[in-house]
């Protein structure tokens, strides 16, 4: 869920590849690990649902210029 595999966010302002403010609604099913004191700790986790409902970039602020592009790899040396 999210972002695909070969995929990445980009901002079409500023070129900004690598920081973002995601917002997120998630739906998350957990396995959680008590000790005997009380004190717990989830130990597995299993994401139902995720919806991304806002992209923004963090260096111009911008969420209309967010695009998903494909990340550089092999096939696109090919190209």
């Amino acid at each position: 869920m999210g972002l695909a595999p070969g995929t990445r966010y980009r901002c079409a302002q500023c070129g900004n590849l690598t920081r973002f403010d995601v917002r997120t609604t998630e739906r998350l099913s957990r396995f959680w690990h008590f000790d005997l004191s009380g004190a717990g700790t989830p130990e597995e986790q299993e994401i139902r649902d995720l919806e991304i409902e806002e992209v923004r970039c963090r260096w111009c602020n911008t969420g209309d210029g967010v695009h998903v592009v494909r990340t550089p790899g092999p096939e696109a040396a090919d190209a």
